[in-house]
């Protein structure tokens, strides 16, 4: 292994742990179909998958870097060991032989981990992908988004690249092309393949990896179960709402046909799940107590104690449910450049590691690939608010923006107001100011305790939306800002009860948080504070030194903060008086908080309400349709979190319904 290559540190870690942001399997990469053999190993018939050699790498686990070492032919790992020596005695030590027993099971970075030592066995995967990647020849950086950028040009578009018919070395003839595995793309090709349509789905990445599973809270209006509940909110309030949350920007048709056909997917998804015996559940959530922001259940989502967390169970499931009704998919597939006859979309090209691929689409071509957050050239030019905002990026490997630039060189009109999803869990350490150096995923960030800038004092309603937090952030230097907390925290985040992925405990109904309390501990909060990035202190004054705050200012904070919790009444801010919390019982603890973690753009090619692609003239492309996070037309300056899942709800609705009109085209 050279030395030049960079290991996994706990930054990547989090990347695998952070749930929907989580890195996926590489696993075993397949190819698609092509006119003449894979190479295969000699005298053995079998594809050649590996280059032979020893490869080695390292992730953090809870206390120390775990390292992964495999050995290779061209078929299979042949030795595999698993150093877990400094992990936590009793529990990740032992882990080590297990884990390395598993991944010569295995033959893939899909292995089960050892029960008690979650964090070990997590780094374990981590560093297992980097050993994968590396046995393939795949430069794992370009996964993670962490490859070099461009520097931000103006030119982000370019022109559309030009492909010779000489160039193609295979063609593909389909009735439907679905154009990424993720999200939206698994509910196009279920759809049009349920409709009866021949259909081929590609993804830009290999098998085990492919779209990187499907968020796991969704949507929806009018599910059997929200019916069921007697909790399906007013759909004008809804509209209202994302309306509001866009400053108007939003296309209420669009919002019109996600609340007629998102509860029918809901359902559909429900089915599908619990065939594979998974439950998807509405989440209900008390609505007994007034909010400054409404909230509104619409979310549904997969229960994390049933897929461990991980977002490729359901996708396999969707996978499997749609090959069986006679769904290709092709992997290690780029989309370069749609095809054109006249006005009309008729096909794509695409590239694999053989060259050049024509796929024809007689009823159409769905492009579901994404947004462009890993692309910084888009990024600077179209939201530079959004690039001093962002602390981490943990978007989906792939989001570069590819299936935008292709649907704008085919004549296809993009939003001219943007939109991140961005939350407000950006920790830095006591010293820093500012989020230029990256910090660390901290998700109790957004809970509404004490914040205060850098001069001691409070400048804000704590509870409230996600990114309102960060722009209102721009008035204070360097964008940093504190947040404290005392010994009865926990108790506090109870009685918070705040809504969608921010929330630590099970919602009303029962139906389980993106992640518990327990979970927040292991993976966020205790290492934080070992690293002392998180900050312990026996009295308010020693708290205010250790965060580099001035001292009386920021006791004098704390003391009118006790008063309004005594009273209330928050007669500063307005904050609702539940989530008041008093800072009086040591230890105290706080965080430095500067910028926020970006998980998707959210601005995409306009789309018509059958989901076609518009061009500038508003006219819908025919042939061409677009659903997911690059379409447009939806959301705007600010993503409405309140609504949990609405991005992800967006995206499948609109992907099946996608699916069901190109297929009946």
């Amino acid at each position: 292994m050279s030395t030049e290559k960079k290991q996994l540190s706990r930054r990547d870690f989090l990347k695998g742990a952070a749930g929907a942001a989580g890195i996926a399997a590489l696993g075993v990469l397949a190819g698609c179909k092509q006119e003449t053999p894979a190479p295969t190993a000699e005298g053995t018939g079998v594809e050649k998958v590996y280059t032979p050699g020893t490869y080695t790498a390292s992730a953090q686990g809870m206390e120390s870097p775990v390292t992964v070492t495999i050995k290779v032919d061209e078929t299979k790992i042949l030795e595999a060991t698993v150093d877990t020596a400094g992990e936590t005695a009793g529990l990740g030590a032992p882990a080590g032989e297990k884990l390395a027993q598993e991944i010569l099971d295995k033959q893939s970075i899909e292995i089960d981990g050892v029960s008690g030592a979650t964090v070990t066995s997590k780094a374990a995967k981590t560093a297992l992908e980097d050993c994968i990647a590396q046995a393939k020849g795949i430069d794992v950086s370009l996964l993670r988004g962490e490859d070099k950028e461009e520097s931000g040009s103006a030119d982000w578009l370019g022109s559309a690249p030009e492909i010779k018919d000489s160039d193609v070395v295979k063609t593909y003839d389909t009735e439907v092309l679905v154009i990424g595995a993720g999200t939206a793309g698994l509910f196009a090709a279920a759809a049009a393949v349920e409709e009866g349509a021949k259909t081929i789905l590609i993804e830009k990445f290999g098998k085990d990896y492919g779209g990187s599973g499907i968020r796991d809270t969704l949507a929806g209006l009018g599910s059997r179960q929200q019916i069921a509940h007697k909790d399906n909110p007013d759909k004008f309030d809804v509209f209202t709402e994302m309306y509001r949350q866009s400053n108007g920007y939003g296309d209420q048709r669009l919002y019109k046909v996600w609340a007629e056909h998102s509860g029918e997917t809901m359902d559909w998804y429900e089915d599908r799940l619990g065939e594979k015996g998974l439950h998807f559940i509405h989440e209900v959530d008390d609505h007994s107590r007034d909010v400054r922001h409404p909230i509104y259940d619409v979310g549904h989502s997969v229960q994390g104690s049933e897929t461990q967390g991980e977002s490729s169970v359901a996708s396999n499931i969707i996978k499997e449910y749609a090959e069986g009704l006679g769904l290709e998919i092709h992997y290690d597939t780029s989309l370069v450049e749609l095809i054109k006859d006249g006005g009309k979309v008729t096909g794509v090209y695409a590239k694999t590691a053989d060259g050049y691929i024509r796929y024809n689409a007689s009823k159409g071509v769905i492009v579901c690939t994404g947004g462009y957050s890993l692309n910084m050239d888009m990024m600077k030019a179209l939201q530079p608010e959004t690039v001093k905002m962002t602390n981490i990026n943990y978007s989906f490997p792939g989001s570069k923006g590819d299936g935008i630039k292709a649907c704008l060189w085919a004549g296809a009109a993009m939003d001219e107001v943007h939109a991140s999803v961005l939350f407000d869990r950006g920790g830095i350490p006591p010293t820093q100011v500012g989020c230029e150096e990256e910090g660390v995923l901290f998700w109790m960030g957004s809970q509404p305790f004490l914040k205060v800038g850098l001069d001691g004092k409070r400048f804000t309603n704590e509870s409230g939306c996600y990114d309102h937090i960060l722009h209102d952030a721009f008035n204070l230097p360097g964008h940093t800002y504190a947040m404290v907390w005392d010994a009865d925290y926990v108790e506090d985040i109870k009685r918070f009860d705040t809504h969608g992925c921010s929330r630590l405990f099970p919602h009303e109904n029962g139906a389980e948080p993106v992640f518990t309390l327990e979970l927040n501990e292991m993976l966020f909060t205790n290492p934080y504070r070992e690293a002392g990035i998180v900050v312990k202190a026996d009295t308010i004054e020693e708290l205010a030194e250790k965060l580099g705050l001035p001292v009386e200012q920021f006791k004098a904070t704390v003391d009118r903060y006790n008063e309004l919790f005594d009273q209330q009444k928050d007669e500063d801010f307005g904050k609702e008086a539940y989530r008041l919390s008093q800072l009086r019982k040591a230890p105290f603890e706080g965080i430095r908080l500067s910028g926020g973690y970006l998980i998707n753009t959210m601005d995409g090619i306009k789309i018509d309400e059958n989901m076609n692609a518009v061009d500038t003239e508003g006219e819908p492309i025919e042939g061409l349709y677009v659903a997911g996070d690059c379409s447009g037309g939806y959301f705007a300056t600010s993503y409405p979190n309140l609504l949990a899942g609405c991005a992800a709800g967006r995206s499948v609705t609109f992907g099946r319904r996608a699916g069901k009109l190109a297929a009946k085209r």
